[in-house]
């Protein structure tokens, strides 16, 4: 089995699929990368290389390779018809707003996962992505109020 990274396409996106760390731990599949996936994330494609992950230099090749395509962002219409037929997809989708996409997604015969359907439930926590990224928006939040009003947040 093939893992695929692709560099995320929307504008001001800093995240990427998978991290070195995270490539790290995974045995037993191949993972390739496209090049400069985690440019925007501070992450070297070097860095992906020495976690063990194939960097692949396009979009299409890695599409064509890949069993499997983590991705942040819900792929476009252009994206999802370069997926490989009966590959999966794991990634926020938001099908509703992206029906072309997911049209052809069907046509390609490709398994999705939304991550942003996965169930909210304590059983579910450790797939529940939306509380990670709401986790992280929050210490953002407080730490932009703490640069913005330096005489609420003194220290002792």
């Amino acid at each position: 089995m093939i893992i695929g990274v692709p560099k995320e396409t929307l504008d001001g996106e800093k995240r990427v699929g998978l991290v070195p760390e995270s490539i790290a731990k995974i045995k037993g599949v191949q993972i390739h990368v496209q090049t400069g996936a985690g440019e925007n994330a501070g992450v070297t494609d070097a860095e992906f290389e020495k976690a063990g992950a194939v960097v692949e230099k396009d979009a299409e090749t890695l599409y064509e390779l890949s069993d499997l395509v983590v991705k942040v962002q819900p792929l476009g219409t252009a994206e999802a018809g370069m997926l490989k037929k009966g590959s999966s997809v794991i990634s926020f989708l938001y099908p509703l707003n992206h029906l072309d996409a997911v049209k052809v997604l069907k046509e390609r015969g490709a398994t999705a996962f939304a991550m942003e359907l996965m169930p909210r439930i304590s059983r579910a926590q450790s797939m529940d992505a939306l509380s990670s990224q709401s986790l992280v928006a929050g210490y953002k939040a407080v730490l932009i109020a703490a640069e913005s009003l330096p005489s609420s947040f003194r220290c002792l």
